[in-house]
């Protein structure tokens, strides 16, 4: 795999607007992607995973988001400071994004081939209904040529995925950001559309990012996994170092729980307390009401993210190996 930087993001703050003032709720992300491969962001609602990943596209723009610091930057250049007009021509020919209602990311108005070729059409690429129809066929729509005539509402929520994913892959771009890909449609599809994704990064190099609160997801795809909670990122590192020896405590949480459900136990483990809202965010850990492993400076100051061997990184002052 390359080890050139795609997309790097430093110390990037968001904040939406609450009340008559803004509130931050990306409070200094840093994350790094390689060309080629395959990271899963990881954690439950409210973390932060999806507004991360929208302003790499400037769609936090569109919903009133502020970016107050930091930068994002994209083979070189920085979003951040990104024109509309620029970043218009980036969206769709070279970062794509799948959103997680599949079928309400759709045009219900508009035939779906003709969706897939407007996404072409917009960016000046061949458009022709015979290349459209191999797209659809190579993202698994075998009775192509009637689906390219039908609407969304005709549709099963698996085909309008895979709708969205022909559209995000018709300009084969360099990074495919995937929200959710598989929690709005029949289980006995999401392993489909997992290996759509993974042939979709092998065979054009593409980057990908998969938003996720399953663990499973990240075992199957990924190269490697952050895991962020409060709108700060707890831990990262590959798939295999993260899940076979956590050095997070939330991660290591987060893991009891997968286990136990997979174990069907009895009493099923869970994460005590709940997740805070942004407006309840103090200058201490995030995770301190929750975590076993507190200690007093944990209530009033937040971790920096550390480095660790194998390209790890975790943000807490009580970090440890569960191999050690």
């Amino acid at each position: 795999m390359s080890k050139t930087s795609l997309l790097k993001i430093d110390n990037l703050t968001i904040s939406f607007p609450y009340g008559k003032s803004h509130l931050q709720v990306i409070r200094g992300v840093d994350l790094e992607v390689i060309q080629g491969e395959v990271v899963g962001i990881l954690g439950e609602s409210g973390s932060g995973k999806s507004v991360t990943a929208a302003s790499v596209i400037g769609l936090t723009r569109d919903d009133a988001g502020r970016i107050d610091s930091g930068e994002i930057h994209f083979k070189g250049k920085n979003i951040v400071t990104m024109s509309g007009k620029d970043l218009q021509r980036l969206r769709g020919k070279e970062i794509a994004y799948i959103f997680q209602d599949p079928v309400g990311s759709l045009n219900p108005y508009r035939k779906v081939g003709n969706q897939i070729v407007e996404a072409l059409k917009v960016h000046h690429l061949p458009c022709s209904k015979e290349l459209v129809l191999q797209i659809m066929l190579d993202v698994g729509l075998n009775q192509a040529e009637t689906i390219y005539d039908m609407f969304p509402s005709q549709l099963s929520g698996g085909q309008c995925q895979r709708i969205q994913i022909a559209s995000a892959i018709a300009c084969k771009p360099d990074l495919l950001i995937a929200d959710e890909p598989i929690s709005a449609i029949d289980a006995s599809l999401q392993k489909k559309v997992l290996a759509l994704l993974t042939d979709t990064n092998k065979k054009y190099g593409t980057a990908i990012i998969i938003i996720t609160h399953d663990f499973a997801v990240v075992k199957h795809i990924c190269d490697r996994v952050v895991v962020m909670y409060g709108g700060l990122v707890m831990e990262t590192g590959t798939v295999k170092d993260v899940l076979d020896d956590p050095l997070h405590p939330y991660t290591r949480e987060l893991l009891k729980c997968v286990n136990s459900l997979s174990n069907q136990d009895e009493r099923l483990y869970t994460l005590e307390g709940r997740a805070l809202g942004p407006s309840e965010y103090t200058g201490g850990c995030v995770f301190y009401t929750r975590c076993m492993n507190k200690t007093g400076p944990c209530h009033s100051e937040i971790p920096p993210l550390l480095n660790r061997t194998g390209g790890r990184q975790v943000r807490c002052l009580n970090a440890r190996s569960e191999r050690t």
